[in-house]
């Protein structure tokens, strides 16, 4: 039996030819807000990572929040549906490409996991917004989507190397693949996922409350609370508009929701205000 992750990847590898199609934008957000493409070199690695950045007016300083879609091919849909609502918001938006740049073969299908040091590179995206003058270097926030929000849990996971000099002020990752995390979070979380994908979401509420197949894999008390949250009525990939058109397969639904998407966004702006 496929894993969960791994579901989610042959998942997303179908709605690839719908990503194609161009981008619906979500109903109801403010007007867009200029957006510039930068590039953060990894030096002396021989690749750069790539993004997109979106800021408020004015000089700052502004909190920030660094993006991280589920794969390259999503970037633009996330920037314009999540990064354009962060920036109206007064947060500085860097939609961050952590995948493409490592050369992982079929790493536009997300057929493949995450490289080992996918969360090096959400440092880098750290040190590169903390040298901005318009950027609250102690407001930096980091939320991600599938496999981006899977690399989000590891990023902040105590079991993991973690770079305290780079501490999120908090952290939100949308239908991750919770499966290999304990949940020992070293900064607030938020774990949104859609209720009717039950193995992902039992998975994310066993994560959350410490538990695992035989029982509590946590002390009370260890690590920072988790915040979760699943959505009715809705399946992984409610934010993406390539799923407007669902896409099953092997058991696992993919498909997009607006409702669930404009949800998930005030769950966001309400956590992330709960950590200001």
């Amino acid at each position: 039996m496929l894993s969960i992750s791994e579901r989610l990847s042959i998942g997303v590898f179908c709605g690839l030819i719908l990503a194609m199609l161009p981008t619906i934008s979500a109903v109801g957000e403010q007007p867009a807000t200029p957006r510039e493409q930068v590039t953060i070199p990894l030096n002396p690695l021989p690749f750069d990572l790539e993004g997109y950045l979106r800021r408020p007016d004015n000089s700052g300083p502004f909190p920030a929040v660094i993006i991280l879609p589920a794969c390259g091919v999503f970037m633009n849909s996330v920037d314009q549906g999540w990064g354009q609502t962060l920036a109206s918001w007064g947060y500085v938006a860097l939609t961050l490409d952590i995948f493409t740049s490592r050369g992982i073969e079929g790493v536009k299908t997300c057929l493949h996991p995450a490289h080992p040091d996918a969360t090096d590179d959400v440092h880098h995206g750290w040190d590169w917004l903390a040298a901005r003058k318009y950027v609250d270097r102690n407001r930096i926030f980091l939320i991600g989507f599938g496999r981006g929000g899977s690399v989000v849990l590891s990023a902040v996971e105590r079991t993991a190397e973690f770079k305290t000099e780079h501490l999120f002020r908090g952290t939100a990752a949308f239908y991750p693949a919770c499966n290999s995390e304990k949940g020992v979070m070293t900064v607030s979380t938020l774990v949104v996922v859609g209720a009717l994908d039950a193995m992902e979401a039992n998975a994310c509420r066993k994560m959350a409350q410490g538990e695992n197949e035989i029982g509590l894999s946590r002390q009370k008390g260890d690590g920072v609370s988790i915040q979760f949250i699943a959505l009715p009525n809705a399946y992984s990939g409610f934010d993406l508009p390539t799923f407007k058109k669902p896409v099953d397969v092997r058991g696992l639904h993919l498909e997009f929701s607006q409702s669930a998407t404009e949800q998930s966004k005030t769950l966001l702006q309400e956590f992330l205000q709960s950590l200001q």
